[in-house]
């Protein structure tokens, strides 16, 4: 991010480009992984897992409640921004515990998800989130045409997840 830019998301100013159609889009991807996690949490039976799904949404939640204050109230409130960095790592975290906890769940959701169709769709969400992490290291947070891709690849991503898991 350049530095002016860095700057000004910093003192709270406003980027421009961000409406209330990206804070929808960026809802979309929070609500499919919620859903995934729901769905897998039918076979991965342990608090960690829950625990760590509640902390990963609440980090998109807080992302998503950034971009609506951003586009009905013109407001920056850069710690909602920042807070996924943080939020978002412990929930996934908490989540391999989780999953770690009860191998045996595990073990049997992820040999449903190795079989066709839910193979194919595990691969495109993995597509998706190696593009994700490309945007995350080279992409402008507030940049509004940068996040109108990022959420359009990271909804794609959460699709495809949330029907492999339905299908597994």
């Amino acid at each position: 991010m350049s530095g002016d830019r860095q700057e000004r998301g910093e003192k709270g100013e406003v980027p421009e480009g961000f409406s209330l159609s990206l804070a929808l889009a960026d809802a979309v991807p929070v609500a499919l992984f919620a859903s995934s996690a729901f769905v897998a949490a039918g076979s991965i039976a342990s608090p960690a897992w829950a625990l760590g799904a509640i902390l990963a949404t609440a980090g998109g939640v807080g992302k998503v409640a950034w971009k609506f204050l951003l586009a009905l109230a013109h407001k920056n409130v850069p710690a909602l921004s920042r807070q996924m960095r943080y939020v978002m790592p412990v929930g996934f975290a908490l989540m391999v515990v989780g999953a770690t906890l009860d191998a045996a769940g595990t073990l049997g959701l992820l040999s449903s998800l190795g079989r066709m169709p839910s193979l194919a769709l595990v691969v495109a969400w993995l597509g998706c989130m190696l593009l994700m992490v490309r945007f995350a290291r080279r992409r402008d947070q507030l940049d509004a045409r940068a996040n109108w891709a990022e959420q359009g690849v990271n909804a794609v991503g959460q699709l495809t997840l949330f029907v492999a898991l339905l299908l597994a």
